[in-house]
């Protein structure tokens, strides 16, 4: 099963680079409000202290001028040479009658009614009120509305420009952060992912972390009871299968030896014959079902690549001695010297043993089997025997399922075959006709492209006495 395809390490650090600049943008949105307000308080500041001293200088100076009779429609304006005036004021009666002003001060009164405070008057300047002691006259002095503004922005942008050479040193540091964090992790993936599918041995656990030691060493609890168990599956199935055959066969014996007594063409020596055949019936499908459950332990599971030839031989060559015709199945090596495959010899020997069984059994009486080892790499074992229906092609796996009943036969073999195929990593493929003909069957045995290896290990293990679960005699 393939991962699902998010990576925790991207997900880190997309989930902290994006925290870091959301909070980072929310302090910097925090610190411009602060800003603001200090700012406003700083210019309204500045606009109280400049009334508060103006004014008493301006009614000690031209106090003559602010006596004057009403009737002039141009209040005159302060002697000083005209320039840009950062902040502009009036001075004028209480009723809000302008008397003096500067130079880009208006003629009208900045804003009505006056009253000693801080405003906002229609052009959107800030305008701070002060009336005299008497309370005869005020001064009211305005600051444009774009002088704030400017030193606003301008610590914005101080604020939020360093955030382009923020983030990128901050994803910087959090990928080597998170990298560096997730290295025991990877370390454990590595090892896992190095393992062949045969190797159960418990993970390492020295220098973890205490979260991940713990997972660890739950992961290798887990493996010690599979280990048991595939074990213990094995041992019974060879046990087994020597416990059951033993019996079975001298029942068999037996039983031919009392209708040889009973002579074979008496009616009740017809019938120890058909208690021999359904006894060798019954051997027949016990052994299947003892390879069946070894299938089914995880026996597959591959190791490191061997040379398969020599099994094959063997196989092929202990199939024609027993089907008394010698030549009848003939192995196509392409000339090839040794064939490499990642598989377990034991359970390979199985499935290409039950194949042969099948094309045996059901290819005409006297047509051939061929074997072929063909690249991919495949294992390919046909007959010539009649064209398999395609419902009936894509049933022929499913267990205790056959064609023909009136042939001998447990519907377990092709079955045994695939799942010993899918621990393998590989695929049973069925054709019906076989591929290039207009009749015939073919079982194709695929194996994944990586199971072939680069280095020849010997076939040493032809000779284990394991071997004998497969039917075959160990080579001389």
């Amino acid at each position: 099963m393939r991962p699902s395809g998010w990576s925790l390490r991207g997900q880190l650090i997309r989930s902290l680079t994006l925290g870091i600049t959301l909070s980072w943008l929310a302090a910097a949105a925090l610190a411009v409000l602060a800003v603001r307000f200090e700012l406003h308080e700083e210019f309204d500041s500045v606009l109280q202290e400049t009334a508060q001293h103006l004014l008493p200088a301006i009614l000690a100076d031209h106090g003559a001028v602010l006596d004057l009779p009403a009737g002039d429609a141009h209040p005159p304006t302060l002697p000083a040479v005209p320039h840009d005036e950062y902040i502009t004021y009036q001075v004028l009666t209480a009723e809000g009658q302008v008397k003096l002003r500067s130079h880009q001060a208006p003629m009208r009164p900045f804003v009505l009614p006056v009253t000693t405070g801080f405003a906002w008057d229609a052009a959107g300047r800030r305008v701070y009120s002060e009336l005299s002691v008497d309370g005869r006259y005020a001064i009211e002095i305005a600051e444009p509305a774009g002088h704030r503004r400017e030193p606003i922005i301008n610590a914005i942008l101080l604020l939020l420009l360093p955030l382009g050479g923020l983030v990128p040193v901050a994803i910087w540091l959090i990928r080597r952060s998170v990298r560096h964090g997730l290295k025991p992790l990877l370390a454990v993936q590595r090892e896992i992912a190095g393992r062949s599918r045969s190797n159960l041995r418990p993970l390492p656990i020295s220098s973890l972390p205490e979260e991940l030691g713990t997972l660890v060493a739950d992961v290798n609890l887990l493996l010690q009871r599979l280990s048991l168990a595939l074990e213990s599956e094995r041992s019974f199935a060879a046990n087994s299968a020597h416990e059951l055959r033993t019996p079975v066969a001298a029942a068999m014996a037996q039983t031919q030896v009392l209708a040889a007594r009973l002579g074979e063409d008496t009616p009740l020596g017809q019938r120890a014959l058909a208690i021999v055949a359904e006894m060798r019936r019954m051997s027949r499908l016990a052994e299947r079902l003892l390879q069946l459950s070894r299938a089914d332990s995880g026996m597959a599971m591959a190791g490191e690549p061997q040379d398969v030839l020599p099994l094959v031989e063997l196989l092929v060559e202990d199939a024609n001695r027993q089907s008394g015709q010698a030549g009848r199945i003939r192995l196509d090596t392409g000339g090839a010297e040794s064939f490499l495959l990642a598989a377990d010899l034991d359970a390979l020997g199985i499935a290409i043993r039950n194949l042969l069984d099948n094309a045996l059994l059901h290819g005409t009486a006297d047509g051939i089997v061929a074997v072929r080892l063909a690249p991919g790499p495949e294992i390919i074992v046909g007959n010539d025997g009649p064209v398999v229906a395609a419902a009936d092609l894509a049933r022929l796996t499913e267990r205790f399922h056959r064609l023909d009943t009136d042939r001998p036969g447990s519907g377990l073999g092709l079955a045994i075959v695939e799942t010993i195929m899918r621990q393998m990593g590989g695929a049973l493929r069925l054709h019906s006709p076989a591929r290039g003909m207009a009749t015939g069957f073919e079982a194709v045995l695929a194996f994944p492209p990586d199971a072939r290896g680069k280095g020849q290990k010997s076939s040493e293990k032809l000779t284990n006495p394991a071997f004998r679960q497969l039917g075959v005699s160990s080579p001389s």
